[in-house]
């Protein structure tokens, strides 16, 4: 298990104060240079158009008599340009579009804060204001930073607490606890083919998280409200419990996924009928009246976020 761990050195581990983990991960000083190479090419392009507009609207409003004169106000004019281009051209990006200049968004990197949330406009202009210092002399200076801190920072980044990372993020599913052993024998006659759309994922992975703090009588409604087409959809009986059946789903496609895959048989009984070997697993699996049910699962962690 522990040899397919990823290095530590090229992951970011960030737990959200609802204690739902997510891996990033960081980009090297290797990983990065393609993106500034591209970010200093549209500079470059960028202030060659405009110092061609300026040229031709000079010559078009003055002439050539007055040309000579014009080309004062024209560099004038280019000068304090490239001086703000130069300066905020990243911080405007990073803060306005996802943490990304268009060299990041091309080598699919993108900038974030050190907690794992997108960077605001004082960190974009703070790390981009130090960008000089990092490139003296010749970024010796921000490369030796990146290769001593753990997540590969320069000093901008340092200041601004950002970080740059590869534009994915990995999704760890929380630490579920199984006590009912009819979820995963309610899983194995799920059938094979079946796959969750997004919407329906977010939805059954939000409700078993968070069904230990929801009222039996809640659960019940909002578990009927999610499974009642899935019944229809696996052929089981209605009569199956719901909240078992959004457990069982669960199991199979966050916990015990490759065993699944790999594992399940080709052919699933389409109908669980009476007098069928699950007529004992249906029948323990009714929500009772009144009292308390076991739990299922014993959730650790409150909330979901949408999983890939």
């Amino acid at each position: 298990m522990e040899q397919n761990r990823p290095p530590i050195d090229l992951i970011a581990r960030i737990q959200t104060p609802e204690n739902i983990e997510f891996q990033y991960r960081l980009a090297g000083p290797f990983r990065r240079l393609p993106a500034f190479v591209i970010d200093v090419v549209v500079r470059t392009l960028i202030i060659a158009a405009v110092w061609f507009l300026f040229v031709l609207i000079g010559a078009l409003l003055f002439g050539r008599s007055g040309f000579g004169a014009s080309m004062d106000l024209i560099i004038f004019f280019l000068v304090v340009f490239q001086f703000f281009l130069q300066w905020f051209y990243g911080a405007f990006f990073e803060a306005y579009w996802n943490g990304q200049t268009p060299g990041k968004w091309l080598s699919g990197l993108r900038v974030i804060s050190v907690d794992g949330r997108p960077i605001n406009i004082s960190q974009a202009i703070v790390r981009n204001l130090l960008r000089t210092a990092d490139l003296f002399p010749t970024g010796i200076v921000g490369m030796v930073s990146m290769t001593v801190t753990e997540r590969f920072q320069r000093l901008g980044d340092l200041a601004a607490g950002t970080m740059v990372v590869v534009n994915q993020v990995s999704w760890v599913p929380p630490n579920v606890k199984f006590e009912d052993a009819r979820v995963p024998s309610l899983a194995e006659h799920i059938p094979a083919d079946f796959r969750l759309s997004a919407t329906l994922a977010k939805a059954i992975a939000l409700y078993v998280e968070r069904r230990a703090k929801i009222p039996m009588s809640r659960r019940a409604e909002l578990a009927n409200y999610i499974a009642m087409p899935l019944f229809r959809k696996f052929g089981f009986r209605e009569d199956t419990s719901s909240d078992l059946l959004l457990c069982a789903i669960y199991y199979r496609e966050f916990i015990a996924r490759e065993a699944f895959t790999s594992e399940l048989p080709t052919a699933k009984p389409s109908k669980l009928l009476a007098n069928s070997p699950l007529d004992s697993l249906v029948a323990s699996s009714q929500l009772p009246a009144s009292g308390d049910m076991p739990p299922v699962l014993s959730p650790t962690h409150p909330t979901h976020p949408s999983p890939r």
